[in-house]
């Protein structure tokens, strides 16, 4: 990496990334699947259909650098995957109703024992936000988003490894994903592009990029103008990153019984 920055949040992170490759054999064991039962396909036409859909809205989930760690639902993921301007859902599913989504992601974000060493950081980040110092607000949720996966790069592998397995079973035997199980695909698909996200290192030497970045932000490089939309962006990741540390240290306490787990992981 050219920005030493960078390459210290990759560090943080190898412990999680590492944990998840074997991830790769549950997506090769669908598409392993799919081509080996291909006569098969028609009798879970509805099931293949509304996994597709929900696969093609996930990755333009990823391609705008929302990390989503809500429940992406089939109504939802639908929308999007018809053509529906990605941004414009998101901004709806956080900040209609009053804010009430947005505000559910903040609290669960400050409830987080992995955030109780970072409390004063946090509160400070949040009275900018609501100061609509959205630039502010960014840059010290990178800061924290930095020491957090420096405090995670410990995450136990074997057992998110089991908990990925119990996935790529699910796949095997065309079971339906639980909301975990789909929130856990999401996350993934966003580590995996991790150095596409507002990660991504960017020369100062080229023209800023449009979207919010790390590399230009931390730097005090940036001009362009932030917006609450890049202060959720970036508080997306700073929830999937608590998200995996939480889950890990459950599955190592609980074991990998999945019906235990599914009881456990139940959305705070």
């Amino acid at each position: 990496m050219n920005d030493s920055g960078n390459y210290e949040i990759f560090e943080g992170l190898s412990g999680i990334v590492k944990g998840l490759e074997t991830f790769a054999y549950a997506l090769n064991k669908v598409q392993t699947w799919y081509q080996q039962n291909a006569d098969n396909i028609a009798n879970y036409l509805l099931a293949f259909a509304e996994f597709g859909e929900w696969s093609v809205a996930t990755n333009k989930l990823i391609e705008s650098q929302f990390v989503f760690t809500d429940n992406l639902t089939q109504t939802l993921a639908h929308e999007i995957y018809q053509g529906a301007d990605v941004e414009k859902v998101i901004t709806r599913y956080y900040f209609d109703n009053d804010e009430q989504n947005m505000k559910k992601l903040i609290q669960r974000c400050k409830d987080s024992n992995y955030i109780r060493e970072y409390r004063e950081l946090y509160n400070q980040i949040l009275n900018a936000y609501d100061r609509e110092d959205y630039l502010l607000a960014c840059i010290g949720l990178f800061s924290l988003v930095d020491g957090l996966l420096a405090d995670c790069s410990g995450i136990n592998k074997t057992a998110f490894q089991k908990r990925l397995d119990c996935i790529a079973d699910k796949f095997a035997d065309k079971a339906e994903l639980n909301e975990i199980d789909r929130k856990t695909l999401c996350i993934y698909d966003a580590f995996k592009k991790f150095d596409c996200s507002v990660f991504k290192d960017s020369r100062f030497s080229e023209d800023e990029p449009q979207a919010v970045n790390r590399h230009w932000d931390v730097h005090g490089r940036t001009h362009r103008e932030h917006t609450r939309i890049d202060f959720l962006k970036v508080l997306l990741w700073l929830d999937a990153v608590i998200y995996l540390s939480e889950k890990d240290a459950q599955l190592g306490r609980e074991g990998e019984n999945d019906d235990h787990l599914q009881h456990d992981f139940i959305e705070q």
